[in-house]
């Protein structure tokens, strides 16, 4: 809702006066009050906290002290006290009278200054009061006898002062009989020494009606009220734009409780103020049960950082964002809400967030099996392609000794290179230059340290590589049981398949599998298949392994629904010290895992080929004989 306008009588009074309306930051002076204080900018708080205002003994007033601030704290009126202010040449002496207005509006204060000096003021005040927008008054303790109406009366009664005071019932006949009962309340809280306020509807002499605020505040003297004075403005305004808020809020709610989707409204601290009936009842919830609770309360544990995330952003932005999010709804079932947020900013402050949220929970579950669809297709499509690829493709010719030893040779020279340029360079830094302080030579010694170890763990790799493939290593070759070995291998990489969340089977021969090999470095072989396919296959992404027992040979295939490899890269795969780069990945490590794959391979008479299509997976296929050679 919008913020309520006050109506200030300082804009339209003639008369040197001061306002507070509901806090003591809120103060505003009238026109004649400026000219007489010399000052022509827009009067604040921090002027009359300046120290430009003494008392009647020359003594400055603090600004708590001040009688007009102390009126409107101890929401009492004050009359007839003096105020000295002194500013370079000029220099004043006030009465004020601070009069404390209480009720249905905010608490207001008016404080009228009569300069001590002019022996005109009590003329000036009364001129300026008749004109006022509003009707001053004062009675006698009962209001049997009016001391004093302003002029005003004409505007909103249609009486003259002189008729009122000749005849003091003329107002109280014009209020409307519905509303006499809260006017007499309104008369016996002032008789009892308090200040009231009431609303009431009116007609006045020439039968228009209005809608009036009335005031009164009792003087009491010696523990009995004297007289009482007063004030009544028309506020007919004020209550027609209230009565369209209200119809137009009425028509609102009414829309909003119809409407299927989630409607509610969040306070600046994220607690639901506002929900509708549909959008509680998606949840299980009523109204009642859902008003007055956090909306991370109703939110999925694992969805919150994206509320927290979203709401951020539209503070940031003050615009509308857009999210989705799982509710949970009373038994705990998530409900996924496309949810749209806009807030409210009044005084440049966020005050409230409007939230519509639409179930998209069907849409969701429909996108989910499509997916999970596509995905089949493309592992269907891909071991299709697999089985007419077989039917022509034959064995490859195994590359020559002698070319592997020479690739080799020119790919580990850059390998070599790196880390003995930073042993080098470091190394001769610290011994040419004596004045090097002691953290630098550390940290060069560190870096040292560093390249050295992976310098040496580079050489134990490649003399491991070297020596399988000179055949200084001699395979261990022996009759095993091939699926239960696959089995307990898969089983090692239970935990990173969960962990990363992925989807993975195997499909196996009913029948046993006896194959005569070297168990250990076939399982590594196979195992630096299975560690690839999970490391660059996506969250809820698959893996599967494949087994077909043929005739002489078996077939052993790792396919996954990974990043793939680009075409123009295939023929590198297998390489020593080849790695596959793609933007935005790093790819650590010399460059030895598949080179060692196809070696095991190789040295077991097989044949190990690849398919695959980027950004939608790769096959692996190892072909072996099962029989002693």
């Amino acid at each position: 809702m919008a913020k309520t306008r006050f109506e200030k009588y300082t804009e339209n009074i003639d008369l040197p006066a001061l306002e507070i309306i509901e806090d003591v930051e809120n103060l505003f002076v009238s026109k004649k009050l400026k000219s007489l204080l010399g000052i022509r900018k827009e009067l604040t708080k921090e002027f009359f906290d300046s120290g430009l205002f003494y008392d009647d003994r020359g003594k400055k007033i603090a600004f708590e002290k001040l009688p007009f601030i102390k009126a409107f704290k101890n929401r009492k009126s004050r009359l007839n006290e003096s105020l000295i202010y002194k500013n370079g040449n000029i220099e004043k002496s006030f009465f004020i009278d601070s009069i404390f207005i209480d009720g249905k509006i905010p608490p207001r204060l008016l404080t009228i200054f009569r300069e001590a000096a002019r022996t005109n003021a009590e003329h000036t005040l009364r001129e300026a009061v008749d004109n006022l927008n509003a009707v001053v008054y004062s009675t006698n303790y009962d209001g049997s006898q009016y001391y004093y109406i302003s002029g005003a009366v004409r505007m909103i009664f249609g009486f003259t002062p002189q008729e009122i005071y000749d005849n003091k019932f003329l107002i109280l006949r014009t209020i409307k009989k519905e509303h006499f009962a809260r006017f007499k309340e309104f008369i016996d809280t002032l008789r009892s020494g308090d200040i009231a306020c009431v609303d009431y509807q009116m007609k006045d002499r020439y039968g228009k009606e209005h809608w009036v605020r009335h005031n009164g505040i009792p003087i009491i003297y010696n523990g009995k009220v004297e007289r009482i004075i007063g004030m009544i403005i028309d506020i007919t305004e004020e209550k027609i734009n209230q009565l369209k808020l209200e119809n137009s809020e009425e028509k609102l709610r009414v829309l909003v409780d119809t409407a299927d989707d989630l409607i509610f409204i969040l306070n600046g601290f994220g607690y639901i103020s506002t929900i509708n009936k549909n959008g509680s009842k998606t949840l299980g919830f009523s109204p009642l049960e859902m008003i007055g609770k956090h909306i991370l309360e109703f939110i999925h544990k694992d969805n919150e950082f994206i509320v927290a995330d979203a709401f951020s952003k539209l503070i940031d932005s003050r615009d509308k964002v857009l999210f989705e999010v799982e509710f949970v709804d009373r038994h705990g079932n998530p409900i996924t809400f496309e949810v749209h947020a806009k807030p409210l900013i009044i005084d440049n402050e966020v005050t409230e967030i409007v939230c519509i949220g639409r179930n998209i929970s069907a849409r969701k579950a429909d996108e989910k099996k499509i997916k999970e669809l596509n995905s089949k297709l493309i592992e269907a499509n891909r071991i299709i392609s697999i089985e007419r690829e077989r039917a022509r493709q034959k064995l490859n010719v195994l590359e020559e000794v002698s070319k592997l030893k020479s690739e080799f040779i020119s790919n580990i020279s850059h390998e070599l290179r790196t880390p003995l340029a930073s042993i080098v360079g470091f190394a001769e830094t610290i011994s040419t230059d004596s004045e090097l302080p002691p953290e630098t030579i550390r940290e060069f010694s560190n870096i040292i340290l560093t390249e050295g170890k992976r310098l040496a763990k580079l050489i134990n790799d490649v003399l491991d590589f070297s020596k399988l493939e000179s055949g200084e290593e001699k395979l261990n070759k022996e009759e095993f049981e091939l699926l239960e070995a696959l089995k307990d291998l898969l089983a090692t990489y239970n935990e990173q398949i969960r962990t990363k969340e992925l989807s993975s089977s195997t499909r196996f021969p009913s029948d046993r599998i006896i194959i005569y090999a070297d168990k250990n470095r076939l399982m590594q072989a196979i195992g630096n298949l299975i560690s690839n396919a999970i490391k660059f296959t996506p969250q809820n992404g698959r893996i599967s392994v494949i087994v077909e027992n043929f005739e002489k040979e078996i077939e052993i295939a790792v396919t996954d629904t990974g990043v793939g490899i680009p075409e123009k890269e295939i023929p590198k795969l297998f390489q020593k010290f080849s790695k596959i780069y793609r933007q935005g990945m790093l790819q650590p490590g010399a460059g030895f895992g598949l080179a060692l794959v196809k070696q095991i391979v190789d040295l077991h008479k097989g044949v190990i080929r690849v398919i695959s299509q980027e950004n939608k997976g790769s096959t692996f296929i190892i072909r072996l004989p099962k029989k002693k050679d």
